[in-house]
């Protein structure tokens, strides 16, 4: 077998690594800064960094364990690799919770089979770094490289399959949630991502147990791993991220109003803490209610009254304006009901009601 020896094609691999993680950071800091924003806070933006923080040290242990430099610490890529999956698990239980079970993300029930599984990694990777490197991973100083038993190979392996069988069966049930804030198909994405990753592990292992000593394999499976890791992040921070920045306004009105429509308000309100700082209306144009501008003003009005999301959810809805059919029960007044009284309320002098809500907006959709 031809054996490569650490040199500069190592080098180049950790630079387009970082330079990954690099543009990952970015996302993360342009989201702390912008974390009201209410599709970001949804995002659990806490245990996304959490997930990043993860990927980086995974992708720190992947350097010296797949043979790029010296350092004696591949023990952190097994760990922090059960961390980053942990906080998918994670987060997959929390959307099961909430839409699935129909309970809080509080309390010691929730937060139990939590603490089983982070016990489990950090119990399971104390026990592995104080075994004998001859059972575990072994140093060549000669070759500054990281080889590894296959025994310890394969129950890592087993582990790591373990929790991404967890995964997909959450992943299942999340195609249960029947509304426009569904991310079953982002998990979809990140399920099949990470089984692929698991996949090309598998391969290299069981082809070249030794592959760290050959440049190729390690290359690829560093690399591998690193966009990976990067994509399942941006695959949930990027779209809310890019909105926040180029339209925050409309994107978030769009996004609370379908959250309106599905009768999520209450349930993601208590469990991911969502509230928006600026009025929520639509243009007139946009709003096809009415052609009347005195009904617009009146309901613009109303909704500018309260920005806090629990308190302007519990508003008479605009789902007109997306097109989307509401179930309404036989007691409740109709949306048209609920209209026709909004202009008996408010007659001419309905447009000064807007005056102390938003002046700059007022001018702009009423002039």
């Amino acid at each position: 077998m031809h054996i490569s020896p650490v040199g500069s094609v190592d080098t180049a691999v950790i630079a387009t690594g970082s330079t990954m993680f690099g543009v990952t950071l970015l996302f993360m800091i342009v989201a702390w800064i912008d974390h009201s924003f209410c599709p970001i806070r949804a995002k659990n933006l806490l245990l996304t960094t959490a997930m990043f923080i993860a990927g980086v040290l995974w992708f720190l242990g992947d350097i010296p364990m797949n043979g790029h430099m010296l350092l004696k610490s591949g023990w952190v890529r097994v760990l922090f690799c059960f961390v980053y999956t942990a906080a998918i698990i994670i987060r997959c239980y929390a959307l099961d919770r909430v839409f699935i079970q129909n309970k809080s993300t509080r309390g010691w029930k929730y937060y139990m089979p939590i603490g089983f599984l982070l016990g489990f990694v950090i119990v399971y990777s104390i026990i592995t770094q104080a075994m004998s490197s001859r059972l575990t991973i072994s140093y060549i100083a000669e070759l500054e490289l990281c080889s590894t038993t296959k025994g310890y190979v394969y129950v890592t392996l087993g582990v790591l399959w373990l929790n991404w069988i967890i995964i997909l069966i959450l992943m299942l049930r999340l195609r249960k949630i029947q509304s426009t804030f569904n991310e079953f198909y982002e998990f979809l994405c990140i399920t099949a991502l990470g089984i692929a990753a698991m996949i090309k592990t598998n391969v290299v292992h069981y082809t070249h147990l030794k592959y760290s000593l050959i440049r190729g394999y390690r290359m690829a499976e560093t690399l591998g791993d690193a966009a990976i890791i990067n994509g399942i992040i941006l695959l949930i921070m990027a779209h809310p991220v890019i909105m926040s920045v180029l339209r925050p306004r409309e994107y978030e009105r769009d996004w609370l109003l379908r959250l309106r429509t599905d009768g999520l308000q209450v349930i993601c309100g208590e469990n991911f803490n969502l509230h928006t700082n600026f009025p929520l209306y639509r243009a007139p144009k946009e709003c096809p209610i009415s052609s009347n501008r005195h009904g617009n003003a009146a309901i613009r009005s109303a909704v500018n009254d309260r920005s806090d999301l629990g308190e302007y959810l519990a508003m008479p809805s605009m789902e007109v304006s997306l097109g989307r059919t509401v179930s309404v029960s036989r007691k409740a007044p109709t949306l048209y009901e609920k209209h026709k009284a909004h202009l008996r309320r408010h007659s001419s002098q309905s447009i000064n009601t807007i005056g102390a809500a938003d002046d700059p907006f007022k001018l702009r959709q009423i002039i």
